[in-house]
């Protein structure tokens, strides 16, 4: 867990992915769990799978109030709500750095049970890049297994 600020981790449509709206409701509090469908064509907007597990999850981690009654001095840049607004704040990147971990478990339909636990690093910092450019990208292969535990 960060030292400052305080995590969430929310269910995210994937039809609005790619937009920084977060919707309030869909705060996964303890766990989160899909409905599975055959249908050709679904509502994505509340945690759907398909049953051949052809979309992906799609999940959103905010830090929500890391500073607080902070004012900034230079008036003449614009605010920037991104990395920028961090290295302006002076918060330290081991300060807000995290790691997610999580279980998948999917039940099928003939009653088996598989579990991934799945590892990820909030990437705040690369080779050559950090947070405080404003943004940094991050491509990662993933090599999850899924187990049969029941």
């Amino acid at each position: 867990m960060p030292t400052d600020g305080e995590p969430k981790l929310y269910f995210k449509s994937l039809n609005t992915f790619s937009k920084s709206e977060i919707i309030d409701t869909n705060i996964i509090q303890d766990k989160l769990e899909f409905n599975v469908t055959s249908e050709d064509e679904t509502s994505l907007d509340t945690p759907t799978l398909y049953n051949n597990l052809a979309n992906p999850i799609t999940l959103s981690y905010i830090n929500h109030n890391i500073k607080t009654d902070y004012t900034l001095t230079d008036t003449s840049a614009p605010i920037t709500y991104d990395g920028n607004l961090l290295k302006k704040c002076n918060i330290l990147l081991n300060n807000i750095s995290c790691n997610l971990s999580f279980d998948i478990c999917i039940t099928n339909n003939i009653d088996q049970k598989f579990k991934c636990s799945i590892y990820i690093d909030i990437p705040l910092e690369t080779e050559n890049k950090t947070i405080y450019d404003g943004n940094i990208n991050l491509k990662k292969d993933t090599n999850f297994k899924f187990y049969r535990y029941e």
